[in-house]
């Protein structure tokens, strides 16, 4: 029964492991100024220790960046309407109208199983989203 318990707690640390990884380093979140003849969605994720490892594709207009935990990135589209989904999911978009002179956030959450990886995409108001992008950093 002991040895059991060893092999569990040995396996779910592993998982644990596996499933751990670091933030992004670089410069902290600094709003761009907004172009007058585009728009600025900014996608960034949060840090969370599970599943920081991952690192899905996202696309939004016509850009395509993976962003680790804790970064964010800028993407500097024409107006129009906007659509961002992740590479594992790219028949569940999120669609919005983007106007120019115009900043827009989106929220990326990754959630990790033992066999698979799901992200979630919310577009949030700006407000919020600039309260929970300020301590993420861009890539160097």
């Amino acid at each position: 029964m002991r040895s059991i318990r060893r092999l569990n707690l040995a396996a779910l640390t592993m998982a644990m492991v596996t499933l751990a990884g670091c933030e992004v380093e670089g410069p902290v979140f600094k709003p761009m100024a907004l172009p007058s003849t585009k728009a600025i969605i900014y996608v960034y994720r949060p840090y969370h220790y599970i599943g920081s490892i991952e690192e899905p594709e996202i696309t939004c207009g016509s850009d395509t960046i993976a962003i680790g935990a804790g970064g964010y990135h800028a993407f500097v589209e024409e107006p129009g309407t906007m659509k961002c989904y992740a590479a594992t999911a790219p028949g569940n978009p999120i669609s919005f109208a983007a106007r120019p002179e115009t900043d827009y956030f989106v929220r990326e959450l990754v959630s990790v199983t033992l066999t698979a990886s799901q992200v979630t995409l919310t577009k949030v108001d700006r407000t919020i989203g600039l309260d929970e992008i300020e301590s993420t950093r861009t890539p160097q």
